[in-house]
């Protein structure tokens, strides 16, 4: 199984905490991650999967240089390089899982990009973690950005212990 997770490139210390775990969890079992290759959450969850015995798949773009690195990080298994970031998304989405952790602007673009994928392809729901997260959700679900039978394509979970696939 191919779990694609998106998140913060530059998270807080418990977002960076979170974002190990869930890749450990995900190692674990014995599962795929793919992520973006760079820092911040990618390079934590890439760390954790690794030393959970798994395989990392990075993404990136080429010529990146928005990363305080510049470059991938050591814990990817496999790169794979895209010449633009819509290819590196469209990359990412090829998963059987798409979790989403707190993050920036970039974050959500992968999140609403998922999202409406699942919608238009009647995919399996996004999960979506945090209560950070699941508070902009409601916001955009009451200020009526999203039709209710779109929330359908989101799972809203508070803490990664509580998605199904790697429980």
């Amino acid at each position: 199984m191919i779990i694609t997770l998106f998140g913060a490139s530059h998270p807080t210390e418990d977002e960076y905490k979170q974002a190990y775990e869930l890749g450990k969890k995900i190692g674990l079992k014995g599962f795929i991650l793919k992520n973006g290759s760079y820092g911040g959450t990618m390079e934590a969850s890439a760390k954790g999967c690794r030393e959970g015995g798994g395989i990392v798949i990075g993404v990136g773009v080429e010529g990146h240089t928005i990363d305080r690195k510049k470059k991938p990080n050591n814990y990817n298994s496999h790169i794979i390089v895209k010449p633009n970031k819509n290819e590196r998304i469209i990359e990412m989405l090829d998963a059987d899982v798409i979790i989403v952790l707190p993050g920036q602007i970039g974050t959500l673009e992968e999140m609403f990009i998922s999202w409406v994928e699942a919608i238009v392809e009647d995919k399996k729901p996004v999960v979506i973690v945090g209560q950070k997260m699941s508070c902009f959700i409601e916001y955009l679900s009451t200020n009526n950005f999203i039709r209710k039978q779109q929330l359908k394509y989101i799972k809203l979970v508070d803490h990664i212990d509580e998605i199904e696939v790697i429980g």
